[in-house]
């Protein structure tokens, strides 16, 4: 009986272990995601409002660089969308020069690009933003600065970087993990044929 006791306790606790490790198989499968790693703000996040505005090509012909698409969704850990937060970039123009005061050369900057500009995330959390295709800037990897918000409360500020082009900046932890990957538009979609871009990035943020 005692033996018998022990094996239909065993099998029990067999049973048990097994469910409690499906469970938790499920749990990765079914996965939380993980947090978009956050980066430094800059020196150069615009002194003044920031806009709602997608389009910070204010004349696709005479841009100094190329246009370029950045779309992609505000999710949070468990995949679902954010609603109503306000996405917000910052960039250097063709010739790295940022729209802010302390940025040397200011005089020189880009009067067809705008700089910056926010928009908020719709029901499914999407964003889009009519931007330029990111150049290196003193030294710095190409790349496109990012804020986001809901409502007062800051969620998220970062960077993003071209594929394979991250640099090596001591307090760049978790670049690969913001990398983005610009595709040449496909035709007959909703950006193409609509202006000059021809590359279009996607990278949704996890908040």
């Amino acid at each position: 009986m005692n033996r018998r006791r022990f094996l239909a306790v065993f099998t029990l606790a067999a049973c048990m272990l097994e469910s409690v490790g499906n469970r938790f198989r499920t749990a990765l499968a079914a996965g939380k995601l993980r947090l978009t790693p956050s980066q430094t703000e800059g020196p150069f996040y615009p002194v003044e409002a920031i806009p709602l505005r997608e389009n910070l090509i204010l004349n696709a012909e005479a841009v100094n660089g190329s246009p370029m698409w950045l779309s992609g969704r505000v999710l949070n850990t468990e995949g679902e969308p954010q609603a109503d937060c306000r996405v917000e970039i910052w960039q250097c123009d063709g010739a790295g020069i940022y729209h802010h005061p302390n940025q040397p050369g200011q005089a020189r900057v880009d009067p067809y690009f705008a700089g910056f500009g926010a928009v908020v995330t719709d029901a499914e959390g999407r964003y889009r933003f009519y931007a330029l295709y990111p150049v290196p800037y003193t030294g710095r990897p190409p790349h496109i600065h990012v804020k986001v918000w809901r409502g007062e409360r800051e969620l998220l500020t970062t960077q993003l970087y071209l594929r394979g082009q991250t640099g090596n900046e001591w307090w760049g932890r978790n670049r690969d993990e913001l990398q983005m990957d610009p595709q040449p538009i496909a035709s007959g979609s909703r950006d193409a044929g609509q202006d000059m871009a021809q590359m279009g990035a996607v990278f949704n943020f996890v908040v």
